[in-house]
């Protein structure tokens, strides 16, 4: 039976799988170009808000009496106006008034002067020197299903500040739990006088309520050194003329703690007091001098530790206390876009670092602290009078001359970010200079979030310097000896040993590392420092020295292997390392290396730092940068090699001029991998560093990678908060960096495999 011929040809079935195969394949390809693009699409949307500029909406406006101060409720429904005969509680909504509180107090009384303080307590400043210190509360009602606000108004003290009957036209007053009261008032005239007031205790219970009366306006006149207590306090000096005339008052501020009274003057000087006692009168500390015209307005920020200053010639600036030469003094740290006129008023937020001040004009600004930005300029129709911030920021309040109360809705959900806190040096409060600090979370709501990347960035780079110091030459040596010197059966074993090394979790290298490894390495510091020099200059002497081994020796060691000899005399240098280490603490550091490092070379160790993670992480990314190194050495045609050592050259020659060069581009891209791979490394950095976030490139300290700040921290941030946008935001960088990074790699590979293709 004859057989049927051959027919030479693709037949239909396999045309069809041929082209559903490249079909699959382009729809593959397609597919993870487009999971990538969704991945970075995603991350951006997140992050981008945190660049968005705010929104200001003017809403409703009502005509109400005032014009000293206003307020309103948490929840923004219920607003109250001071004005000369007293208080006008409103609804939000329509403006109608609840109620006109008049109190009896106030009788043949008139309002001169009003400043809301925090808690909602008023200070009243009357005709006739009086204070009168009221409490508005705010309790909720929902007997009608829906939740209404009912202002509840009490009156707490009436207090004759001024004695002699001069009207006031700045107050201020603050009360403590333990019944310590203080008010402050600046009169027609601009003397500052100050009551202060005490609850005594007897044994029964409460006993009679002591005060004091005293007048500080002769204090505006001492420039000159004061001793309070047993400290010396020096007076910064004003860059004025030192024949400047003596300013009269024109601020008055109290801090909650009733510790510190400041008080601004028409000469651009802030002059503080220290709060003791009744018994004992405020102590003058000194002035700083905070603008060359006249302070206008003043306030503190969230947290009473800056103070926010505004002048007659409309700038704005922000002071803290810093320590200098051991003494704690104001200094300017944040100036502000200017007004162009006089800064009539400023409202903190009660929430974060943000604050608004108003000028003469009727311009209405909002400024960070920390970003030291001013996110809009607002112009209104009439000088403000009043200006209040939202409870939740959320909004505010401004009080017109022409007795408008005109409501805003705002939406400013990431104040406290900007390019310079990102990426910049920013002067924080409580520290004494500018720095790059990450420090998301506080124990207090006053708290001042600290977000630079940079120390994200630094220690990304850190963590990846040192694994690939101890991963790249280790892991590029062993793929030449193994590809190119090693025997067939040495082969077999290292190979797939190594590269199941690879399959090892990253939290089993982290847990190892930081349980074990750390606490090793701290008791054999020394010894370990003894391994770098010690093992490559024993192995590179014990190479050449066996080349003048007896012939007999060198045959007898080739049948078994070379590489175990070399291994023999690699663990040797080890253990006397180890060995060694602690006789040489002994003799060199009188056995206290650490106490060595710490003290005389003022090295910080940590038990957990960059050493251990090079370790760690270098043990990771070894088996990624040998396996392909070693593909790519091994891919290089065999008659490269003969022809090489058929000229006369040594297989050492062979491989370094031959045979490395070719391999280049895979080599450079395993170099490459490995970095990738380091840069996004997460656990092991999680467990063996302390995870701190640092500016030092010292191997004994810690670090903390973006990789581990995300891990960390994103869990615990609030859904679509700032921290959580800035957490994606850092990802986004090193999404980009590691694209960056493989798209050069990529380009110089090709490169590289160009050049040495024509060789």
């Amino acid at each position: 039976m004859s057989e049927k011929p051959y027919k030479r040809g693709i037949t239909p079935r396999a045309k069809t799988f041929d082209w559903l195969a490249r079909r699959f394949i382009s729809f593959g390809g397609i597919g993870i170009i487009a999971a990538v693009l969704g991945i970075f699409v995603f991350v951006l949307s997140e992050a981008w808000p945190l660049f968005r500029s705010p929104e200001v909406t003017a809403e409703k406006t009502h005509q109400v009496a005032g014009p000293f101060a206003i307020g309103l409720d948490p929840y923004y429904q219920t607003a109250y106006a001071v004005g000369p005969q007293g208080v006008d509680l409103l609804r939000l909504d329509d403006g109608q008034v609840i109620r006109r509180e008049r109190p009896a107090k106030l009788t043949g009384r008139e309002v001169t002067a009003a400043q809301r303080m925090p808690n909602d307590v008023l200070a009243l400043g009357t005709d006739d020197g009086h204070l009168l210190a009221a409490r508005i509360r705010f309790q909720l009602d929902y007997s009608s299903g829906q939740r209404q606000v009912v202002p509840q108004f009490a009156v707490e003290h009436l207090i004759a500040v001024d004695p002699t009957g001069e009207p006031l036209v700045q107050v201020a007053f603050r009360e403590g739990d333990d019944g310590r009261s203080v008010a402050a008032a600046i009169t027609a005239s601009g003397r500052l006088v100050v009551m202060m007031a005490e609850q005594q205790q007897g044994l029964l219970g409460p006993g009679e309520r002591q005060a004091r009366q005293y007048e500080l306006t002769a204090d505006f006149d001492d420039s000159t050194t004061r001793l309070s207590g047993s400290a010396e306090l020096t007076v910064e000096a004003s860059p004025k003329s030192e024949f400047a005339e003596v300013g009269k008052a024109t601020q008055v501020l109290l801090d909650g703690r009733i510790r510190q009274l400041l008080v601004g003057t028409d000469q651009g000087q802030v002059y503080e007091w220290r709060l003791g006692g009744v018994e004992q009168a405020p102590a003058f500390v000194g002035h700083i001098a905070v603008s060359e015209v006249a302070v206008s307005a003043m306030g503190y920020a969230l947290g009473e530790v800056s103070l926010v200053v505004g002048d007659a010639a409309g700038h704005v600036s922000t002071w803290f206390k810093v320590e200098e030469n051991g003494q704690r003094s104001y200094r300017k740290i944040h100036a502000f876009v200017p007004h162009a006129a006089a800064v009539t008023h400023i409202a903190a937020s009660v929430r974060d670092k943000q604050f608004l001040t108003a000028d003469a004009e009727g311009t209405i600004a909002l400024h960070h602290l920390t970003s030291e930005q001013t996110a809009f300029r607002l112009r209104d129709d009439s000088p403000v009078t009043a200006l209040v911030f939202a409870p939740k920021a959320d909004g505010f309040l401004a009080l017109g001359q022409d007795g408008r109360l005109r409501r805003f809705a705002l939406d400013h959900p990431h104040p406290e970010i900007s390019t310079a806190v990102l990426f910049g040096s920013i002067w924080y409060e409580g520290y004494g200079s500018r720095e790059y600090v990450w420090q998301s979370t506080g124990g207090t709501d006053e708290f001042e979030p600290k977000l630079s990347l940079v120390p994200l960035i630094l220690g990304t780079a850190k963590g990846t310097f040192y694994a690939l110091l101890f991963a790249l030459p280790l892991a590029v040596l062993a793929a030449i000896y193994t590809a190119e010197f090693a025997s067939p059966r040495v082969q077999t074993l290292v190979k797939p040993s190594v590269e199941v090394m690879a399959s090892l979790p990253s939290v089993i290298l982290g847990f190892l590392a930081g349980l074990w490894l750390a606490p090793l390495l701290e008791s054999h510091l020394l010894g370990t420092l003894l391994l770098l020099p010690a093992v490559p200059t024993v192995v590179i002497a014990a190479a050449w020295g066996w080349q003048y081994a007896p012939e007999a020796w060198v045959r007898q060691v080739a049948r078994v292997g070379e590489i175990y000899l070399l291994g023999a005399v690699t663990l040797l240098v080890a253990w006397l390392a180890y060995a060694l280490g602690p006789v040489f603490e002994d003799l060199a550091f009188d056995g206290h290396f650490l106490r060595w490092l710490r003290q005389d070379a003022g090295v910080g160790y940590d038990q957990r730092n960059c050493l251990v993670v090079g370790f760690a992480m270098g043990f990771a990314v070894v088996p990624l940068i040998f396996t392909i190194c070693e593909d790519a050495l091994s891919s290089v045609p065999s008659h490269l090699r003969a022809g090489s050592l058929a000229l006369g050259a040594t297989p050492w020659q062979t491989a370094i001029k031959v045979v490395l060069p070719m391999a280049l581009p895979g080599i450079f891209s395993a170099a490459m991998i490995g970095l990738g791979r380091a840069i996004g490394e997460t656990m092991i950095v999680l467990m063996a560093t302390g995870n701190t976030p640092i500016m030092d490139w010292n191997i004994f300290n810690g670090m903390r990678t973006i990789s581990a700040n995300i891990a960390v921290e994103l869990p615990e941030a609030p859904h679509q908060g700032t921290l959580y946008r800035v957490l994606f935001l850092s990802g986004l960088l090193l999404f980009m960096a590691t694209f960056f990074i493989n798209s050069l790699a990529e380009i110089v590979r090709q490169r590289l495999r160009d050049k040495y293709n024509r060789l």
